[in-house]
């Protein structure tokens, strides 16, 4: 970690400042040529029950499962510890920290929660740093975006926010600050997971257009690829896809489909996205 003083303490010389940020090049450089693909940083997001939050338990390859690969869940939306128990055989490798701390009302204590979900992902960081392989995944960002609320002060008990812009900026700010120990602060694959939410136009007399992700547009911005979950039930059978509505790292996959899980007369088939895996979508 690049740092702007002597062991000491004391003050570091300009010139001395150079040499340290041209080796903190150096090595960032190096680091990247090193590594075999660019890690992936994917936004998954669907209707409720679609099956999100067991495509990113399922995202490591064979090799990855008999090599101990690690998947790390920050749980927000507290829903993958059923999957994790039900298809996965409470697998060890598989940590999940639901980190919202609640008050003695059943409230979310923003500042607690936060120090939770921060030390979560520095213990990723050091898994990482000692030679471990880690996918991380912040399943419910729409979650904590509406717990992100308490940093504009407004009371807990209320239903609806009306306030100046500077006090959405400080929601926006806390909200973004830990999106980004993710997005920038993580090498490895990272997956979002949110639900949908509808869109409104005419706001004298607001009618649903549609829906879109629950996050914010900045969010969106800084993900690689973007994936969609959607859920079908003709009769008495489900059908799930996956398709991927944005990449960066692989254009010739966009709009592709793959169905990945159907259930019908409770007979379940599961398939692995080979891509999703593999980190080349």
């Amino acid at each position: 970690m690049m740092t702007w003083e002597n062991m000491n303490g004391s003050a570091v010389s300009e010139e001395n400042l150079l040499e340290l940020a041209k080796e903190e090049v150096r090595k960032r450089i190096d680091e990247t040529q090193k590594r075999h693909r660019a890690n992936l940083c994917t936004m998954i997001y669907g209707e409720a029950k679609s099956g999100k939050s067991g495509l990113a338990l399922d995202s490591r390859t064979a090799e990855q499962l008999d090599n101990d690969c690690l998947v790390m869940v920050l749980d927000f939306d507290n829903g993958s510890e059923p999957t994790w128990r039900q298809n996965w055989n409470s697998d060890s490798n598989i940590m999940i920290l639901n980190p919202v701390v609640r008050d003695k009302e059943g409230y979310p204590v923003l500042e607690d929660t936060t120090r939770l979900a921060e030390a979560f992902i520095v213990i990723a960081k050091e898994n990482i740093n000692e030679g471990k392989q880690v996918k991380f995944v912040f399943d419910g960002v729409d979650r904590w975006l509406r717990i992100c609320w308490a940093a504009m002060g407004v009371d807990k008990r209320a239903n609806e926010v009306k306030q100046p812009g500077i006090a959405w900026g400080k929601r926006n700010k806390h909200y973004e600050d830990l999106i980004e120990k993710i997005t920038d602060g993580l090498e490895c694959d990272r997956f979002f997971i949110t639900h949908m939410k509808e869109v409104f136009a005419n706001v004298a007399n607001p009618t649903p257009t549609g829906k879109v992700p629950n996050c914010r547009t900045q969010t969106m911005d800084k993900m690689n690829q973007v994936i969609e979950v959607s859920r079908f039930d003709v009769g008495n059978k489900a059908t799930h896809t996956a398709t991927l509505r944005g990449s960066k790292t692989n254009t010739e996959l966009v709009n592709k489909t793959w169905t990945f899980l159907t259930i019908q007369d409770g007979e379940v088939e599961w398939n692995s996205i080979n891509e999703l895996q593999e980190g080349t979508l």
